[in-house]
């Protein structure tokens, strides 16, 4: 049963580390916040940095479950 659980908690981080990254990735790519260039910098700068952040602590949390 135990092992189970760790196999089941390791692809729950990856699920999340692949959520951070497509949020940190779509604003710039596919999924732009504006348009037109005005006052959308910072939401896009917002989007990049809590994505990176998610995928950062969700890396941690996959590396911590695999040992």
């Amino acid at each position: 049963m135990e092992m189970t659980s760790m196999k089941l908690e390791s692809i729950l981080y990856l699920l999340v580390l692949i959520l951070g990254v497509t949020v940190a990735i779509a604003p710039w790519t596919f999924a732009p916040v504006c348009m037109v260039d005005m006052r959308c910098w910072t939401t896009r700068d917002v989007e990049t940095v809590l994505g990176a952040a998610v995928s950062v602590i969700s890396l941690f949390g996959l590396y911590k479950s695999m040992g």
